[in-house]
């Protein structure tokens, strides 16, 4: 049965290669009508690059001996035309090769969780926030004093971990009552002053 046509048709201008379509004949169409596909198709022609090494087509009948019919120099690349036949093409093989969905029993409980108002971070946020509230300056000193009965030097932030009070106001109730190191032995830490000094 006859299965294609071919088709050349001449360029208008001469340095164009020639359009080549092949187009597949109803009959054989007709064959398999639930696996569509594409009837037509553009042959386009490539030329070998130079220096590859050449195909040749060779020919037997009957028990003779092959004989050589030719090189093959130009090859052909089939491609379908993106038509309406062809996206119908497509979206059959696509639709076919995704799964169907399918319900599947289940054999444990499932566990729901229930919306949580405040999460275990927030309510640590809180009680952070809760503590370094800020205090008046009488109890920041009472603090400050207490701090330096145990220890002669301490860095800011372990003043503002023990006060849980802001570095701007450690910062100014200091510069009033202490001192702050340089010396490389007890470099940036703080020190009460003479007059505040007992020990």
């Amino acid at each position: 049965m006859e299965v294609a046509t071919i088709r050349i048709q001449k360029p208008a201008i001469s340095s164009e290669p020639f359009k080549v379509s092949l187009g597949l004949t109803p009959e054989l169409m007709e064959l398999e009508p639930d696996s569509p596909i594409a009837s037509e198709h553009e042959l386009k022609l490539c030329k070998t690059a130079e220096g590859t090494n050449l195909t040749g087509i060779f020919s037997t009948l009957d028990n003779e001996e092959p004989s050589m019919e030719g090189w093959i120099t130009h090859k052909m690349q089939c491609l379908p035309v993106y038509n309406t036949q062809y996206l119908k093409m497509k979206e059959h093989y696509l639709r076919s090769a995704k799964p169907p969905r399918r319900v599947k029993p289940l054999n444990h409980i499932v566990k729901n969780y229930k919306p949580v108002s405040s999460h275990a971070h927030n309510k640590d946020d809180c009680k952070r926030k809760d503590g370094s509230k800020m205090l008046s300056k009488d109890n920041i000193l009472d603090l400050l004093f207490q701090a330096f009965e145990k220890h002669q030097y301490y860095t800011l932030k372990d003043l503002q971990f023990i006060t849980k009070q802001s570095v701007f106001v450690l910062k100014a109730i200091l510069k009033d009552i202490g001192d702050y190191n340089k010396d490389p032995a007890h470099k940036k830490m703080w020190e009460l002053k003479e007059e505040y000094r007992h020990y």
